[in-house]
């Protein structure tokens, strides 16, 4: 009997102990589900290392150790310090620096930041440090200069996108003095448009600037910046050095954005002009997205496809411009049934028209309209907002395939309009037969009626285009004169301006809110058509400014190609 009794209380024991162990590997890996942190990685003026972290999770975290990767020499090793422990713990809200007892240098070059907590949670971040201590981590840029050709004694616009990629907030997010070469070129500036920003996680912000640009034609301008801004623990941290580049034209000879003269003697390539909506989003309705084709030589070409990729700036990913909110296909349809082919979204960012089979011809020296009602996809949930999103597109034709870029819209999932601009044939008219973004054979030196129209394609009464505050604007081309106002009832219309190049602008305010498609106001006027030898294309700039519901800006843009015809 003891003998059995001992046999019992050994398997009772060794049953007690499988079940503490069980409770205690439980309660580690229950701690582990809830451990969230971020880290932060910088460098000061000495090349000093600063890990800093931030516990988002309910209990206190314990960083064990962390390595230092160097990500370009291969034969450099992987190095893991562990955290003194006076530094280890961090508790909820507050960032830490876990380094505060140890001071560790870094030499100038790329590396990945790989922190260890005891639970075994890893974050990763990437810390580049350059000359001087500076390092790029979790700031990025893009910058992109308008136009790309740009007229003597004009402006060009210098737009930097800067993005918080990390984890943490980061303060004070500053553009540099932008960097000109050949600086002598620069006659004038403004500004950027705000002199700092705040960002979180996976947030964007949009600096903008105008230069005057004056010197010799054919002269190729190099613009470079970079952004600044300060980590939880106020170290100073620097996105990577984005640069583009204009190139001055002679007035007389331009082919910028004002006149866009398309002859045999250019290169042989398409050109390519956009239609689209700002903002884009949350309505079940279909906005107006589309590319003009130009044939600049006489030899007919033939377009089988086109693509528009419009580029989320937030972080985190996961937004679907095109698709719905339950990831199926983009809902898009012809403007023009009779043209051919199909639109589709190959991926949630792209909408794409194709017809490899029978392929759109455009006869030379002309130009053929892509247009398509789109409606739009989904982004995170209701209220979510993308201050900029870049859209680029490219064709593919028998002369080549193309791209074009430096468009931007916005994208809205909250309560707010889906405005577009575009020509009709039909004053107030938002039908697709009387949609229009070219005009064709428009003879020499004649008088043309033109109606462009602003249209909220968002049919709830609640979302509407602010009066006083919105204004749609027409920039008419360098050639075409004698501009004036037929008939604009929903308009207070501006004096007409006349530039010094002879290219004009017409302007006006609304007296009215637009709220849906009912609502569409449009400008009548007319204007007297350049006197050619040769059929010449143009190109008229449509746009709209103001504010919709929500205090949410509108920017929508319709490149409108006139072909004259002797």
């Amino acid at each position: 009997m003891v003998a059995g009794f001992s046999v019992l209380s050994l398997a009772l024991d060794a049953q007690t102990d499988i079940v503490t162990t069980q409770r205690i590997v439980s309660d580690v890996e229950l701690k582990k589900q809830q451990e969230r942190f971020g880290i932060a990685v910088s460098t000061d003026s000495s090349n000093k290392l600063d890990i800093s972290v931030t516990n988002f999770g309910q209990n206190p975290v314990e960083i064990s150790s962390f390595w230092i990767i160097n990500k370009t020499l291969a034969t450099q090793p992987a190095t893991r310090y562990t955290v003194n422990y006076d530094d280890s713990f961090v508790t909820g809200g507050i960032p830490s620096s876990i380094l505060a007892s140890q001071t560790l240098y870094m030499i100038p070059d790329s590396y990945d930041i790989k922190v260890m907590s005891s639970l075994g949670t890893i974050e990763i971040a990437e810390l580049v440090v350059g000359p001087g201590g500076s390092s790029v981590n979790n700031l990025r840029s893009v910058l992109v200069t308008d136009p790309p050709d740009v007229i003597l004694g004009q402006n060009v616009t210098i737009a930097m996108v800067v993005t918080n990629t990390g984890q943490l907030k980061i303060n004070d997010v500053a553009p540099s003095n932008i960097s000109v070469n050949p600086s002598g070129v620069v006659v004038g500036t403004s500004g950027p448009n705000l002199p700092s920003v705040d960002l979180i996680p996976g947030e964007s912000f949009l600096f903008l600037w105008d230069y005057n640009i004056d010197g010799t034609a054919d002269t190729s301008i190099d613009f470079s910046n970079f952004a600044t801004g300060l980590d939880v623990n106020n170290n100073l941290i620097q996105s990577n050095i984005a640069s583009d580049k204009s190139v001055l034209r002679d007035s007389a000879n331009s082919t910028s954005e004002e006149l866009i003269v398309l002859t045999q003697d250019l290169l042989a390539k398409p050109e390519l002009f956009i239609v689209m909506p700002a903002p884009f989003g949350e309505s079940g309705q279909q906005g107006v997205w589309g590319i003009n084709v130009v044939n600049p030589i006489e030899k007919d070409l033939e377009v089988s496809k086109i693509v528009i990729t419009a580029t989320s700036t937030r972080y985190t990913g996961g937004d679907e411009i095109f698709t719905d909110n339950n990831g199926n296909a983009c809902q898009a349809e012809h403007v023009d049934l009779s043209l051919g082919g199909t639109w589709s979204c190959p991926m949630p960012n792209q909408l794409m028209w194709k017809s490899l089979s029978s392929p759109v011809s455009v006869p030379g020296l002309s130009t053929v309209p892509f247009l398509a009602l789109v409606e739009p996809g989904f982004i995170g949930s209701s209220g979510d907002f993308l201050e900029t999103v870049p859209v680029d597109v490219s064709v593919y034709t028998t002369l080549g395939q193309f791209g074009k870029s430096g468009y931007g819209t916005s994208y809205n999932e909250g309560s707010t309009t889906l405005p577009n601009v575009y020509l009709t044939d039909v004053p107030g008219s938002s039908s697709n037969a009387n949609i229009l973004s070219s005009i064709d054979s428009i003879s020499s030196g004649s008088v043309v009626k033109l109606n462009a129209t602003l249209t909220d394609f968002d049919d709830n009464l609640s979302h509407v285009i602010q009066a006083t505050d919105s204004r749609l604007i027409i920039n008419v081309p360098k050639g075409w004169t004698s501009p004036s106002i037929i008939n604009a009832p929903g308009f207070t219309m501006d004096p007409i301006e006349t530039f010094a190049d002879g290219s004009s602008q017409i302007v006006g305010v609304l007296n009215s809110d637009i709220s849906s498609t009912a609502d569409t106001q449009t400008i009548e006027f007319q204007v007297t058509a350049p006197t050619v030898t040769s059929t010449q294309l143009y190109v008229m700039y449509v746009l709209a400014d103001g504010i919709s519901s929500g205090d949410v800006a509108i920017g929508p843009l319709a490149e409108i190609v006139l072909q004259v015809i002797p």
